[in-house]
């Protein structure tokens, strides 16, 4: 009968690797989902400049109402489609608009799987105002 004895060291070397691997690949996640959800707050604050753009500029009478409709209708459909997929879980909110300003706010939830689980630690909630002036002409 031929026995092997581990004698020594013999096999620590694959459980500090792994170990160092876990650690690696869980920091790697972490730095990924940071970036993704700092992505969104730029797409965000980048829609909502669009948005308000669109509808500042828009070639319809701002005398009537300081919110066309139609514009308003349009610059949220070419906002949410800027924003992808994370555009149809935006809430658009444009109260704040005056009749010679108008604002859109974006309020999201950041993308990404990780948050959730964390929990107390998720980033806040991503909410972007955009303030674009009407011009009129003389």
């Amino acid at each position: 009968m031929n026995r092997r004895r581990l004698n020594g060291d013999d096999g620590t070397g694959l459980i500090a690797t792994f170990a160092g691997l876990l650690v690696f690949l869980v920091l790697l996640l972490f730095a990924v989902q940071t970036l993704i959800a700092a992505f969104a707050r730029s797409s965000a604050t980048d829609a909502a400049y669009e948005g308000a753009r669109l509808v500042a500029g828009a070639r319809t009478p701002h005398d009537e109402s300081a919110l066309p409709e139609t514009a308003r209708v349009r610059a949220e459909q070419i906002v949410r489609s800027n924003l992808g997929r994370f555009g149809a879980d935006v809430d658009l909110d444009w109260t704040a608009t005056t009749w010679d300003t108008v604002a859109l706010t974006i309020r999201a939830r950041p993308p990404g799987f990780m948050w959730t689980v964390l929990g107390a630690v998720a980033p806040s909630t991503i909410e972007r105002t955009a303030r674009v002036r009407v011009e009129r002409w003389q």
